[in-house]
C-alpha cells in the first residue's frame, strides 16, 4: 500500500498538483509579508499622528485636575502623567521626558525615559534644546484656541505639544514630550499584524491550498494525456514500428516538440528502409563477387574437362578417364562452396551460443570440409555486441574462404583476444602469400572485410610476403574507448 502511494505520488501529475498547491500557498504568505510590511510602513509614516492620539487619551482628565479649587492636583497629575506614560510606551520607543507645564512654562509634574525628569517648578525651556525651547515659548504666548503639534528635526528629535483644558476655555496647562530616537514598537505592529491577519491567514491558506490543489489536477491533466500519447508512441519506435505518428496540434512547447519527434520518427523510418536496402544490396554484391570468384571459374573449368573428355571419346583416343576425374573433382568443390554459401545465409547459428563457441563451431566445419589444419585459440572473457559478432563471424568466413580458395596452405592460426580495451582477431595461415597491395580489392574480399569493421570504429591489416604465409589482423576498439574519442 505505502509503496503504492509513493509511487503515485512521484506521477507528473501529481507533483503538477503539489506544485500549485504550494505556489499558491507561498503566494498568499508573500501577500501577508508584504501586509505586514505596508502596515509597520504606515505606521512609521502616521506615528505623529499616533504620538499625539496616545498623548490627547484622557487629556480632560488632567484639565481637570489643573483647574481644581486649590490650585493644581500634583499627587494626581504625577499619578496621570505616569498612566500616560504607559500609554506612550506601548506604542513608542524613545528616550526622553514627558512634563506638564502652566501657562508660565514652568514645570507642575514630569517623567522620563532614559533621561532625568525636570523638577517641579523650574523652567522647562532651560531643559530643552534651543529650537525646542522657542517652540515651547511660541506655544506659550499663542492666544486663544490652540491646537496639539509635533515637530521633528535630525537635532532635536520630536517634540510634541498638547494643551489640556477642562473645558473649552483657554488651556490651563500643556503637555510636552521631547524624545529622541523615536519609533514603533515592533512588538506593537506584529501584534497587530498577528491578531487580524493569523486566524484569516490560516483559513485563507487552507482555502488557497485546496483551490490551488483542484487547479493543478485540473490543469495538469491535459498535459499528462499528451505526454502519455508521446510515451505510447516512443514504445512503438523503441520496436522498430515508425509508422505510428502523434496527432497533436497545439501551438505551444509540447506540440512543437510532438512535430520535431514526429518528423524524426519518419526520418528514422527512412533511414531504416535504405539501411535494409543498402544491406540487401551489399549482401548481393557480396554473393555476387563470391560466385564470380569460386563456383562460376569452377563450372568453367568443369566445363573445360567435360569437352576435352567428350572430344577424345568422339576422336577415340585415350585420356578421356582423366578428365572426367577432374571434373568430378571440381563438382565436388562445386557443392563445397554452395554448401559455404548457404551456410553463410544462416547467421542464426550465432543464437543462443557465445561467441567464441560459434565461431570454433565455424572453423571445425571448415577444417573438415577443406582438409586444412586449423589451430583456435581464445583469450579473455567479455561480452561483445551481437552486431559486432556478426560482423566479425563473417569476416573470419571470408578469411577462411581466401585461404581455400588462393593460399595453398596447409595450416592456418585462428587467434580472438578479448581485452577490457579492444577486441583483437588475426588469422593467419602458411601459404604462399601475396603482394598485399596488388590485390587489395581485385576480387579476394580484403577491401569487404575492412568494410565491415567501419560502423565499430575498427580496422583490419594485412601482412603478407610471397611463400611467407598471409595474415589478416581485425582490431575493434572498446565500446568505453569509443565513447572517449567521440
Amino acid at each position: 500500500m505505502r509503496k503504492c502511494f509513493l509511487k503515485s505520488s512521484r506521477l507528473l501529475h501529481w507533483r503538477l498538483t503539489r506544485s500549485y498547491m504550494l505556489i499558491s500557498i507561498l503566494a498568499w504568505l508573500l501577500v501577508e509579508l508584504l501586509l505586514l510590511l505596508v502596515l509597520g510602513l504606515g505606521m512609521h509614516v502616521s506615528r505623529s499622528f499616533l504620538l499625539i492620539t496616545a498623548l490627547k487619551s484622557n487629556a480632560n482628565v488632567a484639565g481637570s485636575l489643573l483647574s481644581g479649587d486649590h490650585g493644581p492636583d500634583h499627587a494626581g497629575l504625577n499619578f496621570w502623567l505616569q498612566q500616560q506614560q504607559r500609554t506612550v510606551d506601548k506604542v513608542f520607543s524613545y528616550t526622553g521626558l514627558l512634563a506638564i507645564v502652566n501657562r508660565e512654562g514652568r514645570v507642575i509634574a514630569s517623567t522620563g525615559t532614559g533621561t532625568r525628569p525636570p523638577s517641579q517648578g523650574t523652567l522647562l525651556s532651560a531643559q530643552l534644546p534651543n529650537q525646542s525651547a522657542d517652540l515651547l515659548h511660541t506655544y506659550l504666548d499663542s492666544q486663544g484656541d490652540i491646537k496639539p503639534i509635533t515637530h521633528e528635526s535630525a537635532s532635536t528629535g520630536v517634540v510634541a505639544l498638547v494643551p489640556l483644558e477642562a473645558t473649552d476655555a483657554q488651556a490651563d496647562g500643556i503637555l510636552v514630550m521631547q524624545a529622541k530616537n523615536l519609533k514603533i514598537n515592533a512588538s506593537l505592529w506584529l501584534g497587530i499584524g498577528g491578531t487580524f491577519l493569523l486566524p484569516a491567514s490560516v483559513v485563507i491558506v487552507l482555502c488557497v491550498g485546496a483551490a490551488g490543489a483542484v487547479f493543478g489536477a485540473v490543469t495538469s491533466r491535459p498535459l499528462i494525456r499528451r505526454f502519455g500519447t508521446l510515451a505510447d508512441a516512443a514504445d512503438h519506435w523503441s520496436h522498430g514500428n515508425f509508422s505510428v505518428l502523434v496527432h497533436d496540434p497545439g501551438g505551444d512547447e509540447i506540440g512543437r516538440l510532438t512535430r520535431r519527434l514526429n518528423h524524426m520518427a519518419e526520418q528514422l523510418q527512412h533511414l531504416v528502409q535504405v539501411r535494409q536496402e543498402q544491406a540487401a544490396l551489399d549482401e548481393r554484391g557480396r554473393m555476387a563477387r563470391d560466385l564470380h570468384d569460386s563456383i562460376k571459374q569452377q563450372l568453367f573449368a568443369l566445363f573445360m574437362q567435360i569437352s576435352g573428355a567428350k572430344a577424345l571419346l568422339l576422336q577415340g583416343k585415350e585420356g578421356a578417364l582423366p578428365r572426367l576425374e577432374r571434373a568430378e573433382d571440381l563438382l565436388g568443390h562445386v557443392q563445397d562452396d554452395l554448401t559455404n554459401l548457404i551456410h553463410e545465409l544462416r547467421p542464426a547459428m550465432l543464437e543462443g551460443k557465445r561467441f567464441p563457441q560459434a565461431l570454433r563451431e565455424q572453423i571445425e566445419q571448415w577444417e573438415e570440409l577443406t582438409g586444412i589444419d586449423a589451430v583456435y585459440q581464445v583469450q579473455g572473457m567479455k561480452p561483445i555486441p551481437l552486431q559486432l559478432e556478426e560482423a566479425l563471424y563473417r569476416l573470419t568466413q571470408e578469411a577462411l574462404s581466401n585461404v581455400a580458395r588462393h593460399s595453398e596452405a596447409r595450416t592456418v592460426r585462428i587467434q580472438l583476444i578479448l581485452e577490457p580495451d579492444r577486441t583483437t582477431l588475426e588469422i593467419a595461415d602458411n601459404g604462399r602469400g601475396c603482394h598485399v597491395l596488388s590485390k587489395i580489392g581485385k576480387g579476394i574480399g580484403l577491401l569487404s572485410m575492412s568494410e565491415r569493421l567501419l560502423p565499430f570504429g575498427g580496422e583490419v591489416r594485412y601482412q603478407s610476403k610471397p611463400e611467407q604465409g598471409f595474415v589478416v589482423t581485425a582490431t575493434v576498439p572498446g565500446q568505453e574507448q569509443q565513447d572517449d574519442e567521440a
